[in-house]
């Protein structure tokens, strides 16, 4: 691709700006670096501002010929970072490795582009850093192809509108309120987001909904400090095992959540629905294999399937120590984080009143 190195170094630049939602004024460096990004393409561009957190940048293209609107939904916020996690580079450093980490990628530099040399990038090459994938390569992917466009000067076939936002990893809190402050800007036929799954089997993918998301932190307390096991042991109540047991109440030896009315409000699907399930790729069992599962979830039932349904996750838990940090001690809390996955016809509301009333029912 003639253009291939300027996109890199495009994708490159805008991942090294930090993008963890909680950090405002790196959050809004990005907001002012997409709007950059877009007028630099003669994109009308507005933020959309949040009180205390990253606007919501929204961009439109008009084209004369036109006669449909099209919007494209991505977000610019990445997920929390442990840096520790990272041991090899930075977060924020973009990475370029001659193929997927877990294929045994190694690290290599990015090449040089000169007029005497143009840089070549191998298909299999794979750029690692924060936000890499979710959610700033479909962003620059977009531009890119508006580029690209321009260069062949094939007019675009519809009006073009973007949604950029700032705070999808920590719950998209002001999405709604801000855009129904805005919704003068938002006539269209069709909203595509740009944030969504790629299919395992590697082939291109068109969604049609996505789960929502709710989340929640339960902490069990036990006493005031903690207190040695062998002086307390058997006697001061373990907040962990308590919250073991807890935890292993919700869901039954096929995950099936036991919480009473989980499954109730599911709106079924349709004919179509089942008819695109069932032609997807059936990988399953290559997927067990790559990813070292022995035995999935689901009483023998699809991943596409069971995506169909609402799900619930600890995804943290936390007590004490462990390894060389470990120490003989009945520790004074423990704490798990969850979410749960909802579909079409849940209640997010609701969802979290069965958990809690789960909770408290188990005393």
């Amino acid at each position: 691709m003639e253009n291939e190195d300027r996109v890199i170094r495009e994708l490159s630049e805008f991942l090294a700006i930090p993008n963890i939602a909680s950090d405002t004024p790196n959050i809004q460096k990005n907001a002012a670096h997409l709007v950059e990004m877009l007028e630099a393409r003669g994109i009308e561009t507005h933020l959309l501002p949040i009180s205390g957190r990253g606007p919501v940048v929204f961009g439109k293209l008009i084209s004369a010929e036109a006669k449909r609107t099209v919007i494209f939904y991505a977000h610019y916020d990445g997920q929390p970072v442990d840096p520790a996690a990272w041991t090899d580079g930075k977060p924020f450093e973009p990475v370029l490795r001659d193929a997927a980490i877990e294929a045994g990628g190694k690290r290599i530099p990015f090449p040089e582009n000169s007029a005497q040399h143009r840089a070549i990038y191998d298909d299999d090459w794979r750029i690692y850093a924060r936000s890499s994938s979710d959610d700033k390569s479909p962003i620059v992917a977009l531009l890119a192809a508006i580029d690209a466009l321009r260069a062949k000067k094939i007019p675009l076939g519809v009006n073009l509108k973007v949604i950029f936002e700032g705070e999808e990893e920590a719950g998209s809190t002001n999405l709604q309120r801000t855009l129904e402050l805005h919704k003068n800007l938002l006539g269209a036929d069709l909203l595509i987001t740009a944030d969504g799954p790629v299919h395992q089997s590697g082939r291109p993918l068109v969604f049609f909904g996505n789960r929502g998301d709710i989340g929640m932190d339960i902490t069990v307390y036990g006493p005031v400090r903690a207190l040695h096991s062998g002086h307390y042991g058997n006697w001061a109540p373990n907040p962990a095992m308590e919250l073991s047991r807890l935890l292993a109440s919700m869901k039954d030896a096929d995950g099936r959540v036991l919480i009473e009315g989980y499954y109730d409000d599911i709106v079924p699907l349709t004919d179509a629905d089942k008819k695109a399930i069932a032609e997807l790729p059936d990988n399953d069992a290559e997927l067990e294999r790559e990813l070292g599962i022995a035995r999935p979830e689901g009483g023998g039932r699809k991943l596409a399937e069971l995506l169909q349904e609402p799900s619930l996750n600890i995804r943290g838990l936390r007590s004490a120590y462990v390894r060389e940090q470990a120490q003989n001690v009945v520790p004074d809390r423990a704490e798990a984080s969850l979410d749960a996955r909802l579909v079409r016809g849940e209640d997010p509301q609701k969802k979290f009143d069965q958990i809690v009333a789960f909770i408290r029912k188990q005393g």
